[in-house]
């Protein structure tokens, strides 16, 4: 993966992705709702299939509890919304 589109998947799995998390009712969502609401609120488009991948990826990294289908925002992931925790992967990110 390119350096812009590593960005560009990171933007969208901490100001897309979590952001819509840590702001919706129970910190939960489905897939196709992520998906729609990317699309809605920040204008950033995605498959259902890359939100999947994406909360795969976010629930390995323990930012998430999902299956792919659906995610819940973790302790750490609402550290990491917050900026008391800094995402797998930025400068400065220590052990978890």
């Amino acid at each position: 993966m390119s350096t812009f589109a590593q960005r560009e998947a990171e933007r969208i799995r901490r100001h897309g992705i979590l952001s819509l998390l840590f702001f919706s009712a129970g910190q939960s969502m489905t897939a196709r709702r992520l998906r729609d609401e990317l699309e809605a609120v920040h204008g950033q488009v995605a498959t259902v299939d890359r939100v999947r991948a994406d909360i795969l990826w976010l629930a390995d990294v323990g930012l998430v509890l999902g299956t792919g289908d659906a995610a819940t925002l973790t302790e750490r992931g609402r550290d990491v919304v917050l900026d008391r925790a800094a995402m797998p992967g930025e400068p400065g990110h220590g052990p978890l």
